[in-house]
């Protein structure tokens, strides 16, 4: 595995990855100091791993730029003679550029670290590794969210000891991390969010993420919209079934557009089913989540419902089509974009699928009157029931 550390003095954070590397087998590392010399080194050479300070000068002898590193990879994303790294990991000891870069490094999925001690760039080096010694390396549990704010960071939120990383030849970025059960057992998981809502894309991430990591658990959670009268603001809903309420055929009826419906539906597993209807009535972790929520949350108190909740193309603002979905299956709880996608891929796994599992919260009842104020309170939720869905429930 190659390294390249881009830094302008080799006494100060190169000197540490060195030390890091040097104790780890397989590892060759290479070190320049400015980002014209990083450039020359990638046009002949690929780099498994870049480490870069962020306060780099762009050639060597001259002044160093505050976002001096975020500037080289800005370049090297537009570059098609260079070599593109497979992982970066960006340093610096300096909080201004660390503010200034941090979400740029998150958005590709880059990890990025604040004075980092030796044992810290230690385990993170050590879990590129890891993720670079397999194409596909597998995990017990793979989660999608459809946003990547408000819903993955109600994931990343959870205590798994998250970090970022990326694989060869596949777009996507990727947080990795550890679950502890109950019982003190470890199990890993690798989480990510698709690049935009609705079925298509998360089904394609589903589909990719069931082939590349064969998880044991595939699972999905954020917000959705209730229906009035079957859940309030928050509440947790498990879809069991779903399915895309826009199948079938549109036709006219008396010069009006009918939609006859044909929806093919994507159950949960009966077991896990009648294990999270137990819960429910129990009200098990419901009190402990909805007082350990740090910000606006409903008066009510915190309710879990499974029960049918339908997918579709559109974000609703529409009660006539409320009705339309409700029509389909009258015992509709909720709607949402993605959660039919998602069972789709871990169906269609074949005899060694993964259990499905969609949790999502209520944010609105998609109406005029939808915004986006308990969104946050509604990714929390969801994201801490699957916890303690996954610590105490499905690893028995």
């Amino acid at each position: 595995m190659l390294v390249l550390v881009v830094d302008d003095q080799y006494d100060g954070k190169a000197k540490l990855v060195a030390k890091v590397v040097k104790g780890m087998s397989g590892m060759e590392l290479e070190h320049v100091s400015s980002s014209r010399d990083a450039l020359k080194f990638m046009k002949s050479r690929r780099v498994d791993l870049l480490i870069l300070d962020l306060q780099i000068p762009s050639e060597f002898g001259m002044d160093v730029e505050m976002t001096g590193g975020k500037q080289l990879l800005e370049y090297l994303e537009l570059k098609d003679d260079v070599l593109k790294p497979g992982r970066v990991i960006g340093l610096t000891a300096h909080k201004d550029s660390y503010e200034q870069c941090k979400e740029f490094f998150g958005s590709r999925g880059w990890a990025l670290l604040l004075d980092p001690s030796e044992d810290e760039l230690e385990t993170l080096v050590a879990a590129q590794m890891m993720g670079s010694a397999a194409d596909s390396p597998a995990f017990d549990v793979a989660i999608v969210t459809a946003l990547e704010h408000t819903e993955m960071e109600a994931i990343l939120a959870l205590p798994y000891e998250w970090k970022s990383t990326r694989f060869r030849d596949d777009i996507s970025s990727y947080h990795v991390g550890t679950i502890t059960l109950q019982d003190g057992r470890k199990k890993s998981v690798i989480a990510a969010s698709a690049p935009r809502m609705g079925m298509a894309a998360t089904a394609v991430l589903a589909t990719k993420m069931c082939l590349k990591f064969k998880p044991a658990v595939l699972a999905m959670t954020g917000v959705a919209a209730a229906v009035k009268g079957e859940a309030e603001l928050g509440d947790i809903l498990v879809a069991d079934p779903s399915w895309d309420w826009g199948s079938g055929k549109l036709t006219l009826r008396q010069g009006k557009p009918v939609l006859l419906s044909d929806p093919a539906q994507m159950s949960l597993e009966p077991e896990v089913a009648a294990k999270i209807r137990t819960l429910a009535v129990s009200r098990e972790y419901l009190n402990e989540i909805y007082a350990n929520f740090d910000g606006k949350r409903p008066s009510h108190n915190l309710t879990v419902r499974v029960g049918p909740v339908a997918s579709g193309a559109v974000v609703l603002e529409d009660p006539a089509t409320v009705d339309l979905i409700r029509s389909q299956n009258r015992k509709t709880i909720g709607i949402e974009m993605e959660a039919y996608g998602v069972m789709s891929a871990a169906f269609y796994m074949g005899p060694q699928r993964p259990v499905s599992l969609v949790i999502k919260s209520v944010c609105d009842f998609a109406d005029p009157t939808k915004n986006n104020e308990w969104q946050p309170y509604a990714a929390y939720t969801s994201a801490q029931y699957l916890h303690r869905l996954l610590s105490a429930h499905f690893f028995d």
